[in-house]
Order: structure tokens, then sequence, then C-alpha cells
């Protein structure tokens, strides 16, 4: 499947795989060690499944260990933030609704304040 956009991060990047005005698929990787900012969405859920590497998910109080092929359902309004793993990278793809600028930033460790925009 050719990439749509590819979307530069602090900790990898995104790519958009699938867009058609009511949802979006897009693969996100994470470099080893790296990590997205904490935040959450107020407006849509997100379905993952991860592709390969390991990690973590802070997903509310928990924390959420990843490998390949986990599948995992983020509802509306819960905080999250994917960490990859010291030793590897972590790729994951994504389907969610159209609503990409769905963002409310917490906190990031590269220094983003910005919120309601695609940089998570």
């Amino acid at each position: 499947m050719a990439s749509l956009k590819l979307i530069n991060k602090p900790w990898g990047y995104e790519e958009i795989l699938y867009e058609n005005g009511d949802l979006v698929v897009l693969r996100m990787f994470i470099r080893r060690g790296e990590e997205t900012s904490l935040h959450m969405h107020p407006n849509r859920d997100e379905y993952f499944i991860i592709l390969r590497g390991k990690g973590i998910l802070m997903y509310g109080k928990r924390k959420v260990p990843l490998k390949e092929g986990k599948m995992i359902h983020i509802k509306k309004g819960q905080v999250h933030q994917w960490k990859a793993d010291a030793n590897e990278d972590l790729e994951i793809i994504e389907v969610t609704t159209h609503l990409l600028e769905d963002l409310v930033r917490i906190k990031d460790k590269y220094g983003r304040t910005d919120t309601n925009e695609t940089n998570v």
C-alpha cells in the first residue's frame, strides 16, 4: 500500500496509508527509546495493532506491555502515551476517524505545547 502522506515527528513518523473522509489508517513508527506526547483525543476513538517491536502504552494509570500482534482500543477522552523499548523500534497500525486535529497534549519531552493538531 502506497503512502498518501508522511508526517515527521521528533520520535519517528506517521504515515497516512488510507483516508476516505470517515476514517484514516496510519502507520506509526516510534524509534527505539522514544515516546509520543502524553495526550488525549476528546472526540475520537482509536484502534491499534502492534506490527512489530516492543514497548509500553501508558493508558490512564496503567502500563500496558506491547508486543507484536496486540490489539488495543483507546476510547475518546482517555489519556495515553506510546513508548518504544530502548532496544527496539515500535511499529503500529492505527485506524481512527478523520478528526486528526482532535488532540490535547498534556506532557511532551520534546517541548511541544500546541494542541488541536496532528503531532502526538
